[in-house]
């Protein structure tokens, strides 16, 4: 994997879909894992949705260090590998925005998002589902399993998941799931796409989701 090779576009984005998935409260402290440049974290604390904004990023951009947003603490490192004992049960929310599938261990990432969260705080989990419509017919009707710059098949990706598989990961996590929610935001029908959503009673809710969100406390 090389991230730096990825186009900035890539780290310059805020997430409104993430944002929009999370209640609209004060969160005091506030923890982003893969915080890129920092825009989610900015957009929080410019909104009054957040007093502290700290984010962790794999490496630190050295030709754009003027994109780096000014948030509370920027920290450069693996999140399994960087020492955050003096953040134990510190933060109320924990954004892991497209993340765990970058992981190669990410049972061990949730075991430190667990010990990092508050005993009342949340963790908001945003991942690609791999059994959405396009897989199938890239891998089964094409016989096709190339990778793109981003999406399901971003080539950085070294897991896959499916909604089943998201939320044994985090039970299996000690975490509790709130909320779940699939995303149609990008199929080019997606009127369409929700009303046979709607009409099947969500039967093809798994096939016509490109993303699932999941928010989720810990037990």
């Amino acid at each position: 994997m090389n991230y730096e090779e990825k186009s900035k576009n890539y780290y310059s984005n805020i997430r409104y879909d993430l944002i929009e998935f999370f209640d609209k409260k004060k969160y005091f402290k506030v923890l982003e894992i893969g915080a890129a440049y920092g825009e989610n974290l900015f957009y929080l604390k410019e909104n009054g949705l957040a007093n502290e904004a700290i984010g962790i990023e794999l490496f630190q951009d050295e030709k754009n260090k003027n994109n780096y947003k000014k948030i509370d603490k920027f920290i450069f490192g693996n999140i399994n590998e960087i020492d955050l004992l003096e953040y134990k049960n510190y933060f109320n929310l924990i954004l892991l925005p497209d993340v765990l599938e970058h992981i190669y261990d990410p049972k061990k990432t949730l075991s430190i998002v667990h010990q990092l969260l508050s005993d009342d705080g949340e963790i908001v989990v945003s991942m690609p589902n791999i059994r959405h419509y396009s897989a199938f017919v890239r891998v089964f009707l094409k016989g096709n399993f190339s990778y793109d710059e981003n999406g399901i098949f971003d080539y950085t990706h070294v897991r896959f998941y499916c909604k089943k598989n998201i939320q044994e990961l985090l039970e299996s996590s000690n975490f509790q799931i709130i909320k779940v929610e699939g995303s149609i935001r990008n199929f080019k029908g997606k009127s369409i796409a929700k009303i046979i959503n709607k009409i099947s009673f969500g039967l093809f809710e798994q096939f016509l989701s490109n993303q699932y969100f999941f928010k989720a406390k810990k037990i």
